[in-house]
């Protein structure tokens, strides 16, 4: 078992809270898909970290450090990144942000190799 029941419950809402954010940058913004889907994967994110920053101050059940790797490899690197830094929650935890550094490098790097030819013509413009 990858996931504890708990995390299921909190991936199912980050996914909810994602779809709302979607839809609300649909409505607000004229933006491509893609660019929406990152907004609200990003929000969906930054509001899990809120929840779980407040579960750790009032010592309730928290989310496993993996479900916020799934939530950051799936897209919410930038969220984590923002909601570390505002919330200053998991701050403190060098292998946490170690593991999250490394998510937002294997991004970086997917996305280059998927747009590489995009890149190379910009850059030769």
């Amino acid at each position: 078992m990858l996931l504890r029941p708990v995390d299921k419950k909190s991936l199912i809402l980050w996914i909810i809270l994602s779809l709302l954010a979607v839809l609300a940058a649909w409505y607000l913004l004229d933006a491509e898909p893609i660019i929406l889907g990152l907004i609200g994967v990003n929000v969906g994110t930054m509001i899990a970290m809120l929840i779980d920053k407040i579960q750790a101050s009032h010592g309730a059940r928290r989310l496993s450090e993996r479900s916020l790797y799934l939530m950051t490899f799936l897209g919410g690197s930038i969220g984590m990144l923002v909601s570390i830094w505002l919330f200053r929650h998991k701050s403190r935890k060098s292998s946490f942000q170690f593991v999250v550094g490394v998510l937002v490098i294997l991004q970086l790097a997917l996305l280059l190799w998927l747009f590489e030819t995009d890149v190379i013509a910009v850059l030769s413009l």
